[in-house]
């Protein structure tokens, strides 16, 4: 059972929205069109990241496009807690959740509500002492160093997340908490759910993954929040190789051996290819995320070796925007980290420090930490290699 949940989640990458940029030390800000500005009203669907204005990063900073300024974010949580759900937001509130031990049997998790700028923190939920169940999170692109994600949703003026055991054969449990209640309920259906575990969004409702041994197939079924009702909507050999997480119903896999990319409609079960390799070479290129009609493929064994590849079309465009890693002096492939109106936020530098800090057993250690220069690029410019950034401004009130 481990071993499946284990091959389901290697498989299951989420590669949504983000984009690209160049080296740090390409050119000066030039102006940009200022990004479309959201109303503060509450998202409904699934919950990322950003709100339109703010966009939250994997090293608890705000990038605020009212200011353009980099703020730290401090999230309320227990003195022996460590964020392992990053938060999301709804326009309204933020929400992450915590777990109190990393390792020890009596593990809980905590999930956790706040205002955007992370005051005004209520627990909304605590998992049983000594619980077997994960609550969901998910990986917003395809490097293993992304942050992982709270996995919550917004409708009918509430927030709904998801826990399930720890294998994939085990059914999630749906919890619900209401704008204005202060503490969340489990939501009881007429039917059992299938197994399975989260795997994107479809008309604003959550599909999950299972898996049939005997049939040695993946099934994707969708669920309707507020009626439990649930419909299968498409299935996939077991051996099928790296799966984007589903954003508006279309799921991207790439086949293990020749690596060609496939798109699926799960409304109609419509699958096309959108991409093949001419020849298969010595490294293979693999997708790492998808925005905007486009998706980023990078050689993994060279990964300075990226291209754009226009899904419509099939056709290919060499990527060439690089961020630079400040301490070891080497460039990285820019990828977009977030849509904030008409443009992306992208990471132009990214810097690492140590600080003193202390241990789980109250002792004084030196910790390593990290912090980033973001900036804003038009996606045009993004899938174009044209670097012409607006930087955010760094601002600590501490």
């Amino acid at each position: 059972m481990r071993r499946a949940k284990q091959l389901l989640a290697s498989a299951l990458v989420l590669l949504l929205m983000v984009g690209c940029g160049q080296s740090a030390e390409s050119t000066a800000p030039v102006a940009l069109a200022e990004p479309e500005q959201a109303e503060e009203t509450r998202l409904e669907g699934w919950l990322f990241p950003w709100d339109g204005q703010r966009y939250y990063t994997g090293q608890n900073e705000v990038c605020d496009t009212a200011d353009m300024t980099t703020r730290p974010l401090s999230l309320t949580m227990g003195p022996w807690e460590h964020l392992t759900g990053y938060p999301v937001a709804d326009g309204r509130f933020l929400y992450y959740f915590t777990s109190d031990t990393q390792y020890a049997p009596d593990l809980s998790e905590q999930v956790w509500r706040c205002n955007p700028d992370g005051s005004g923190a209520k627990m909304i939920w605590k998992s049983e002492t000594g619980g077997e169940g994960l609550l969901e999170n998910a990986r917003l692109g395809g490097q293993v160093t992304d942050a992982a994600r709270m996995v919550a949703f917004a409708q009918q003026d509430a927030v709904w997340f998801f826990y399930r055991g720890d294998n994939i054969f085990s059914s999630p449990e749906v919890y619900r908490c209401g704008v204005e209640e202060t503490s969340a309920r489990r939501v009881e259906y007429p039917n059992p759910l299938p197994s399975g575990i989260f795997t994107g969004e479809m008309n604003g409702q959550p599909v999950f993954c299972g898996l049939r041994n005997k049939e040695q197939e993946y099934f994707f079924w969708l669920l309707d929040l507020a009626t439990g009702e649930t419909r299968e909507l498409f299935t996939l050999p077991d051996t099928t190789g790296d799966l984007s997480l589903v954003q508006d119903g279309m799921l991207y896999f790439q086949d293990q051996e020749s690596a060609s990319l496939y798109e699926v409609d799960l409304s109609s079960g419509k699958q096309r290819l959108v991409w093949q390799q001419e020849q298969k070479p010595a490294t293979i290129a693999w997708v790492q995320f998808i925005g905007d009609g486009h998706a980023l493929l990078e050689n993994t064994s060279l990964p300075m070796l990226a291209c754009s590849l226009d899904l419509a079309n099939g056709s290919i465009t060499e990527a060439t925007l690089r961020g630079m890693n400040e301490s070891s002096g080497e460039e990285y492939v820019l990828h977009a980290l977030a849509p904030l109106g008409n443009c992306y936020v992208v990471e132009c530098r990214h810097h690492t420090g140590i600080r003193a800090g202390m241990s789980l057993a109250g002792e004084p250690q030196q910790e390593r930490y990290f912090w980033g220069d973001y900036a804003l690029i038009e996606k045009e410019d993004y899938w174009n290699n044209v670097p012409e950034y607006r930087y955010f401004t760094w601002v600590d009130d501490g």
